[in-house]
């Protein structure tokens, strides 16, 4: 398997819009917020961009004289490139909240959306919130990646984990961590978990990977006992290793030998997961949850058999995804959806926690709504264990 590594770079932003001086406007905007600022006038130009190319944020014009911005739309997820979207149009709102919706139901994710004439500060402000998680190239490198290579990588223990912390909405207080799986090679530098996660599952390696992230999970929140006995730690698990019948007994040796309850372990499971064999996925979960494993449906409401898998299914926790989160104040029919989750969750006795919190104003209607737990980047991005470390220092997050 191939894959292309990345150096850091600017930031890219791709304006689509069939006028020029819109183009010139929002690129220069681009630029005084340290873009790189491409344009494209039509349908095929933005074609034959993204096909060669990835942007951090692509801003959309939904008219575009003979096609319309519902067919860039559906290019983007077609190619699967994954930059922020904002769109603009001078239709009404309800046209360019329902192109937003279209947009998140293809996988994508949305920014926002303005009105034309632009608002300026308004389309500024969005702009320079997106965060810049992704390493851009000017330069790449490939490799070829092996079995062999990502078992050596496991010995040689380049393949770790950060940690992002869950936040009490309510105080600001750290009550726990996720342990996201990272891969650092000395000789080609970071490779995503989307490169080796899938490549792992084809190979046979997942199991190896999901123990050895657990070890290293279980063995820090055991570090942090003395600063917080309570912290619980969330793991995800591969839909490969729902196929494992064995799975909970080297969950339950992995607790053992580090100490730690079963309760502080949260196991999280997309609903993909689920579909791919309900009746082992039933076996293995069930059997966690009488050894007293947490287990956390992850995405809610992104899949086909949300409410049928938690009829089926026992789980301890409900993760509202980042789609709804991070629209929650743009659109006024999502806090609708989220508040019928709440309520769901509740008479359920479920834990809420939602993810992808950006902002203080969602962190605050989230909280109003009745959402406990929360993660996102205005608390903190993925840590390390030092920086984790730190951060429990603290006696809130502001």
């Amino acid at each position: 398997m191939e894959l292309t590594l990345t150096t850091h770079a600017p930031p890219v932003l791709l304006v689509i819009d069939d006028e020029a001086v819109q183009r010139l406007i929002v690129s220069r905007a681009a630029e005084k917020l340290g873009y790189t600022a491409h344009g494209a006038g039509s349908l095929i130009e933005a074609t034959a961009w993204l096909h060669g190319q990835d942007a951090d944020v692509v801003v959309l014009d939904l008219s575009l004289r003979e096609h319309d911005g519902i067919e860039v739309l559906r290019e983007i997820a077609r190619l699967e490139r994954d930059p922020v979207l904002i769109l603009i149009s001078g239709f009404d709102e309800r046209v360019r909240e329902a192109a937003a919706r279209l947009a998140v139901a293809l996988g994508l994710r949305v920014a926002g959306t303005i009105g034309k004439p632009l608002a300026l500060d308004q389309l500024m402000a969005l702009i320079a919130a997106v965060p810049h998680d992704k390493p851009r190239s000017s330069r790449a490198q490939r490799m070829t990646l092996t079995p062999g290579m990502l078992d050596a990588a496991l010995d040689a223990g380049e393949i770790y984990c950060l940690y992002q912390p869950k936040i009490r909405l309510a105080d600001r207080r750290v009550v726990g961590f996720e342990a996201l799986v990272r891969w650092h090679s000395p000789a080609f530098g970071m490779i995503g978990p989307d490169a080796f996660i899938p490549f792992a599952e084809r190979h046979g390696l997942i199991d190896r990977i999901t123990v050895h992230v657990l070890d290293r999970a279980l063995h820090q929140l055991s570090a942090w006992h003395d600063t917080d006995p309570g912290l619980e730690m969330a793991v995800n698990l591969s839909p490969s290793s729902l196929g494992d019948l064995m799975l909970p007994e080297r969950i339950s040796d992995v607790l053992a030998g580090h100490g730690i309850a079963p309760a502080r372990l949260i196991l999280e499971v997309t609903e993909g997961a689920l579909m791919a064999d309900y009746v082992a996925a039933a076996d293995i979960l069930t059997r966690l949850r009488i050894r007293g494993v947490g287990i956390a449906i992850d995405d809610f409401g992104t899949g086909h058999s949300s409410l049928l898998s938690l009829l089926r299914l026992p789980f301890s926790e409900l993760k509202i995804d980042q789609h709804f989160v991070m629209g929650l104040l743009r659109d006024p029919e999502l806090p609708k959806i989220v508040g019928a989750v709440i309520s769901l969750a509740k008479s359920m006795d479920l834990k809420l926690v939602a993810e992808g919190i950006e902002s203080e104003a969602v962190a605050q209607r989230l909280h109003d709504l009745g959402v406990a737990i929360g993660q996102g980047y205005l608390f903190a991005q993925p840590l390390g264990e030092d920086a984790a470390t730190a951060l429990l220092g603290h006696a809130a997050l502001a």
